[in-house]
């Protein structure tokens, strides 16, 4: 045999005898390393398209929550939707359980890029099963801007 595919041989021999010892080694290791890269968990996206929030208030099986306060609900809010204000959640929330499921999908929303009230609602939601929400940045500005169904009084 030729002495360069001897070594050649001898040396492929070698690294996958260590390559399977490695292995091994790492499968009984309590701080073996993963072969593979885990997939990394999908993050709920924390706002939902203009786009996406019309369809689903087409789809007329989705309830969207106005989270501000009953004086802005009644000046002016999108089409259908119901004022659960996330400031007095427990106030209201009496009056708007019996039309929810846990398996409502809620579109919660509030007004201006500062507004938290969207966040607090879904956050009062969640420990009651309420986990279906989708929340709509700048909801009431942007939902009027695109000129979208809405309910309006005379003051806007």
């Amino acid at each position: 045999m030729n002495p360069r595919l001897n070594t050649l041989l001898q040396a492929l021999v070698i690294l996958l005898v260590g390559a399977a010892l490695g292995l091994a080694a790492n499968a009984v290791s309590p701080r073996g390393l993963p072969l593979l890269a885990p997939e990394p968990a999908a993050a709920p996206e924390e706002f939902i398209p203009l786009k996406r929030a019309k369809e689903l208030w087409h789809d007329g099986r989705t309830l969207f929550l106005d989270a501000r306060e009953p004086e802005d609900y009644a000046a002016g809010h999108i089409g259908n939707a119901l004022n659960l204000p996330a400031q007095s959640f427990a106030q209201h929330f009496g009056e708007i359980a019996p039309l929810l499921t846990p398996a409502s999908v809620l579109v919660l929303y509030c007004d201006g890029n500062e507004c938290e009230l969207s966040h607090r609602l879904r956050e009062s939601l969640r420990p009651l099963g309420y986990t279906n929400t989708y929340l709509l940045f700048n909801g009431w500005s942007a939902w009027r801007q695109a000129g979208l169904p809405a309910t309006m009084t005379d003051k806007q």
